[in-house]
């Protein structure tokens, strides 16, 4: 067995959160500035996306982007906004944007009315909703999307905490599919994206040589030890840190999380970073005896590659948690499905 000591007071921190929500609601996990969402909506007849990133409680971003076809061109739209911050109003008013590029065409200015419908229609129907300390559907009518809906919230969804909008038939209309918050002033992950590819290659079918079993075990001060079994195969690069070749990466850490804090925590680790975005529709998340598992699939478009995300949060009690984190190449992950799945099952408290 690796027995490893660790130091609980050089745990990461935990950023700080800042109280930030649309005029007149009381987010359950405060907004970020430079977080943002994307949606699919699937009434239209192309593939089409609208993006929406928060800078303050007044100030908003709004993008539509269409990939071209063979009978279409691609669509890029912008739209930077800033609404009156009145909390009272039932309404919402905009007191400034600015469009890049200016629309020209007529289905420019239609993408543009589209912009405007999305923040008069959705806002005030987040207002409306009230609490969203958890998961809860609201019925409504949405002419929009064919009249009754349901419109599901989910707390760790950014900026109006919509997951998605179901028509009566059960037809997914509106749907979350990526977010992410920028780096710096400079990151154009926000602008960059263009959906997920239909097909991703497949690489080569390499199976993995499992080394001699390895079982880890980080201790943490004054707290309860974190248990992984892997093999000797995997190299370790840091006090908290192994690799497997280039095929996947596992770390171990522990970390103060207060229970208030948790929300927060579990949507930074759902959210990309510097022009990755995890695809949200197949993302997993569950809880079981005060654990979170979190399973995701994350896009990198510079290299075309997609790599398989596990998160698993464990409570070591007196507000400390600790993280059990495996990423790996979605195809190493395809073909060797079993070998990780016993690594994911092997985390332990102990």
């Amino acid at each position: 067995m690796n027995l490893l000591k660790r130091t609980f007071a050089a745990a990461i921190p935990l950023l700080a959160f800042h109280a930030f929500a649309i005029p007149g609601v009381k987010a359950a996990v405060p907004d970020q500035s430079g977080q943002f969402v994307y949606y699919k909506d699937s009434t239209f007849t192309r593939d089409s996306y609208i993006g929406i990133i928060f800078y303050d409680d007044t100030t908003y971003g709004l993008r539509y982007y269409a990939p071209s076809t063979d009978s279409q061109p691609e669509i890029d739209m912008q739209d930077f906004i800033t609404i009156d911050g009145n909390e009272e109003r039932d309404a919402i008013e905009l007191t400034g944007e600015r469009f890049e590029p200016f629309p020209q065409t007529q289905e420019e200015t239609d993408v543009a009315n589209y912009l405007h419908d999305f923040v008069y229609e959705l806002f005030p129907r987040r207002k409306n909703a009230g609490d969203v300390a958890e998961k809860r559907s609201v019925s409504d009518t949405y002419e929009q999307f064919g009249g009754r809906v349901s419109l599901e919230f989910d707390p760790v969804i950014p900026i109006l905490n919509l997951s998605r909008i179901t028509t009566s038939d059960g037809k997914i209309a509106l749907e979350a599919v990526t977010g992410g918050r920028l780096s710096s002033s400079t990151d154009t992950s926000f602008s960059s994206f263009k959906g997920f590819p239909k097909d991703v290659p497949a690489g080569k079918k390499e199976k993995i040589k499992k080394g001699k079993k390895n079982d880890i075990l980080v201790e943490n001060d004054g707290l309860k030890s974190l248990s992984v079994s892997l093999d000797t195969s995997w190299e370790q690069k840091s006090p908290a840190t192994w690799m497997l070749g280039d095929y996947a990466a596992q770390s171990v850490v522990a970390l103060m999380l207060p229970a208030e804090k948790k929300g927060a925590f579990i949507r930074s680790l759902i959210l990309g970073r510097d022009h990755t975005y995890p695809n949200w529709t197949k993302m997993r998340i569950s809880e079981s005896g005060g654990s979170t598992k979190i399973e995701q699939v994350f896009l990198f478009p510079e290299s075309a590659s997609v790599k398989r995300d596990f998160k698993k949060i464990v409570p070591l009690g007196n507000d400390a948690t600790g993280i059990f984190a495996l990423t790996v190449n979605e195809n190493a992950y395809k073909n060797n499905k079993k070998y990780f799945d016993k690594i994911i099952s092997s985390y332990d408290v102990k």
